[in-house]
Parts: C-alpha cells; structure tokens; sequence
C-alpha cells in the first residue's frame, strides 16, 4: 500500500484515482494472429457497441478517463478516437498493435516508439485531421505491463512522455538520467483490472494474487473487490487505477458493475474524498510537485 499522507492532492483529497480504459478494436487480436482472415477491419462490436455505452455513463456521472490506446486505431477509428478525445477524456498510448512489451528487444522497441508516434501514427493522424482533437501522447501504458527498465523510460522521455503506466503497486518519481530528468510512474494493480477477474486466460495469476480459486469471478465480486480497494487508497492516502476493458464489458450484469464503481467514485470526488482525474492531469501535478510521492513504485514484476 502506498505511504503517501493525506491532504497532498489539490483540495486537500485524500487520495487521487485515475478511472482508465485499454484496449481498441483488433489491434490485440491481429497482434496476437487470433484475428480471421476473413473478416474485415473497422467494425469491432467494441468500438460500435459497447464504447458508446461506456461513454455515455462517463457522461452522466461526468467523469473523464484515461483511454490507452494502440496507435494502429488512429487510422482505423479516427471519428471514434475524435469523440472519445472530445468528450474531455484523455487518449494516451498503448504500443502500436498491443505487442507484449516485455517480449521487445531493444531494437523492436525503439521501432514500436517511432512507428505510433510517426507517420503511421500520432503524426500520421496529425497530417489528416489539423483540426483534430486529440493532444500529444502524455502517458504510457505496456501491454502486459512490464518495461525494459532505464531503456525503456528514457524513450519514453525521448518521445515527451510526461508518465507511464506500469505493473506496479504505489505512485512514484522516477529519474531517467544523471540530470534528474523525471517521470512520473502512474501504475496499475492486477488486482484493479477487470481481465483479471473475468478471463480464463488469467486463472494461475489469480491465484497469484491471493483469490481462492483459479475460476473467473463475477461481475459483484469485481464491484466489491474495486470499491474495497478505493476505501484502503482513501484511507492510507496514495494513487489508485481502475481499468476496465470494453472488449470485456460484454453484458448488461458487466456494465452494471462498471456503472456502480463509477457512481462511488463520483460520490467520493463530489464529497472532496478524492481526486478523480485524468493520468495526464495527475502526472502534472507530481511534476510540479515532484515529493508528493516517493521514488519507488515498488515494481510488480509477477508476470516476468
């Protein structure tokens, strides 16, 4: 648990949370050649279904998030990336295709940055809508939530990053050179992803991770294991991330869930509680006030 005190987030919240989203369209599934052949790109039931549903609940309980996603979709979903970055929620970067970050060498790495930052990507997006919405990239998230260490940070400093998202258990300042050049580590929990209660796949990290049983959990067990763990943030002060996945908001017992950890988060912001922010917005304030947390993010390294 994080030793930050209470009271160092503006306003005097006892704690700042991040609500974010992963994960756009096939990016991960053509990554991963899970994708058929056959079927055609640009129509993700995620992206046409469930994104608008997500959005429009942000919108009632007016909340803005932080939505990592991978640069592939800027030419694939560009309208769909325009209204997500227009309803005031932060776009960030999630690699190009969702590549499993710890699995890059170093030269792959340095060819993912320039690749989503470049004319396929970021800058690509840049040439075709001047007058987009979306910003620069201000934040990082790796796909499977591991990095290179220094290798990786410095890129990220290279390319302007602000932060980066990791495994890790505890916000953090982190320097990237003998100059004192620093990033701000904003990390997510396993235990804060909905992947990790609701896929098969993640069934021996469950067990990793303390839960009884190895079996997917359900949508209530998710909603209570969330606010149980906004509670502990707002108790021993700190940064929490919530992730969810729109590939996984596949039912309405699903939504529902994600609705109530999303109306508790806005009770607690309208109470003063807690800073609900976007990562870019919580990453500038630890630049500007850089021992508002420590140096140590206390790196989860489970998966490795």
């Amino acid at each position: 648990m994080s030793t930050e005190k209470h009271g160092v987030w503006p306003n005097g919240a006892r704690a700042a949370i991040a609500l974010t989203l992963d994960n756009m369209g096939e990016a991960a599934d053509l990554d991963r050649g899970l994708w058929p052949s056959t079927e055609p790109v640009g129509s993700h039931f995620s992206v046409v279904k469930i994104i608008p549903q997500i959005l429009a609940l942000l919108e009632k309980h007016d909340i803005h998030v932080t939505y990592f996603i991978e640069s592939w979709n800027l030419s694939v979903y560009p309208e769909t990336v325009d209204v997500i970055a227009r309803a005031g929620h932060e776009i960030a970067w999630h690699a190009w295709r969702h590549e499993a970050w710890s699995e890059l060498d170093e030269s792959a790495e340095q060819i993912n940055f320039r690749r989503s930052f470049g004319d396929e990507g970021l800058e690509g997006y840049f040439q075709k809508h001047r007058s987009g919405p979306v910003d620069q990239y201000r934040g990082f998230r790796p796909p499977g939530g591991l990095i290179h260490g220094e290798r990786t940070l410095k890129l990220c400093r290279k390319y302007h990053l602000d932060y980066i998202s990791p495994a890790a258990e505890q916000a953090a300042m982190v320097k990237t050179s003998p100059n004192d050049d620093l990033i701000a580590i904003l990390p997510f929990r396993w235990t804060t992803v909905d992947a990790l209660y609701y896929m098969e796949t993640f069934g021996k990290l469950r067990k990793l991770k303390g839960f009884p049983s190895e079996k997917p959990l359900t949508p209530t067990e998710l909603m209570q294991k969330y606010v149980d763990q906004i509670n502990e943030t707002i108790e021993h002060g700190g940064f929490l991330s919530l992730l969810f996945h729109p590939f996984l908001t596949t039912s309405s017992e699903r939504l529902e869930a994600m609705e109530v950890v999303i109306k508790y988060l806005a009770r607690k912001r309208d109470e003063g509680i807690i800073w609900l922010a976007r990562c870019q917005d919580i990453a500038a304030h630890l630049h500007d006030h850089p021992n508002t947390v420590g140096e140590d993010p206390i790196w989860d390294v489970t998966l490795k």
